[in-house]
Formats: structure tokens, sequence, C-alpha cells
């Protein structure tokens, strides 16, 4: 019993310093935020990868191109996205905002211009180059028995939630979002469905937006399927512009 008492505090004093030093690390922490844009128009890229290459933890811009990492002075940065060029940035002494813009890779033939989409190597790619977070297990209940008798203080360190692995946890989450939204986007294109309503513009982006179909469905479902998706939502579409004006008329 005495020596059981003393391994455990001596895995709580080990754990104890362990967070110590956590704490004491991140406090040295600075923030960097901002917007990653394409260099030419000036637009937010969503979807930019942003590696911290000393520690490798990451996150990922979101739908307007805004990020925010934690990382410390002297740390780089790398920001990247398929068909754009790579970009790295020194981590300041000091939290600050930054707008980053990346510039696009293309390739000329001749006289004609062609920029690289290939939705199944582009997501091979990925997944190849973040195996790391992609394939990332979240410690369980199970983690924790098999551990505890080996290692108990890798296995008190589960039952932790430390920033490090809420970060690794929420860049997985993002990489599989990202992946399935250009899943959609590679099945679900302009070019498909301006083919079948004949649609343009501004309203061809509003149409796509508000019947954009879901990542399961489009799994599922063979071309016929999607093209018969959109030929009935293009007929909503229509029923609900012809009777907007009614609405109006009624509200006012």
């Amino acid at each position: 019993m005495p020596r059981r008492f003393l391994q455990l505090s001596g895995s709580i004093g080990a754990l104890f310093l362990y967070l110590l030093f956590f704490l004491q690390h991140a406090n040295a922490q600075v923030r960097v935020s901002g917007m990653v844009a394409d260099a030419d128009a000036r637009t937010g890229l969503p979807g930019v990868t942003i590696i911290n290459k000393s520690t490798r933890s990451g996150t990922i811009s979101n739908e307007s191109g805004r990020f925010s990492i934690d990382a410390m002075p002297g740390d780089t940065l790398e920001f990247s996205i398929l068909s754009y060029y790579r970009k790295s940035l020194t981590v300041p002494t000091t939290s600050m905002f930054i707008n980053v813009y990346l510039t696009r890779q293309v390739i000329g033939l001749g006289q004609v211009t062609v920029v690289g989409k290939d939705y199944k190597h582009d997501s091979l790619a990925t997944r190849e180059e973040y195996g790391k977070y992609f394939n990332y297990h979240k410690p369980g209940a199970m983690d924790v028995l098999k551990t505890l008798p080996s290692n108990p203080i890798t296995a008190l360190t589960y039952l932790v939630p430390s920033k490090a692995r809420k970060r690794k946890e929420h860049f997985q989450e993002q990489l599989v979002y990202w992946e399935k939204e250009k899943f959609i986007d590679n099945r679900y294109n302009p070019e498909l469905v301006e083919r079948m309503t004949k649609l343009s513009g501004d309203e061809l982006d509003t149409f796509m937006l508000r019947y954009r179909p879901g990542y399961q469905f489009l799994q599922e479902a063979t071309e016929y399927d999607l093209m018969l998706f959109i030929k009935e939502s293009f007929k909503h579409y229509q029923q609900d512009k012809a009777h907007m004006p009614a609405k109006k008329e009624e509200q006012q």
C-alpha cells in the first residue's frame, strides 16, 4: 500500500511539473492573426493551411480567408494551398495582425494558360503531406488503461485537455471539413450547373449557394442523380422567383 501511494504521489508530482512547464511555455506565446488572400484579386482564400514548422501544429483559414494561430517568437509559419506558391513568415516578439498574399501558380502552354485542378490528385497530395493530422487518434479510456501500467505519466496526460492536443484535434477537424468541401466543389461545379440551368453571374452564385448538396448525398449519388437534383432544384428556384413579386406586395 505505501509503495503504491508513493508511486501515485510521484506520478502526480511529475504531472504537476509537466503542467507547470506547459503553462510557462504557453505564457510566452504570441498570437498571429489576419487574412490570407490572392495576390492578384486581393480576395480571401479559404482552406489555406498554416503550419508552425517548429511545432508542426497548425490551423486552416476560414471561408473568408481569416486565420489565427498561437506560436513562439522566432517560429516559422508556412502558408500553403494547392495551385499557389508557398509563403513563410517569421513570428515576431509581440502579437500581430497581418495580411498574407499568395501568388497563384500558372503553367503556360504556348498561347494557352492552364491552371491545374484535379480533386483526386490534390486530395491524395494533401493527405500525404498532412497524414500525421488526418490519422491523429484522440486518446480515450482504453488508451489510458493500456498505458497506465507501463507509463503512468503518459496515461495521466491523456486525461489533461492540453492546448497542444486540442490544436491537433481542431486541425484534424478542419482538414477533414475542407476536404469534404473541395469534394462538393469538384462535383457540384459552376460549369455543370450553368450548363443545366443557363444561369450566370451573381444569379448562378445565388442558386448554387442556396441549393448546395451535402457531402453524404454526393458520395452516393451517380452523375444522373446529381443532374436530376440540379434539375429539380432549378424548378423550385423558378417557382420561388415567380412568387417573389406577390410576396413583396403582401408585405407592403
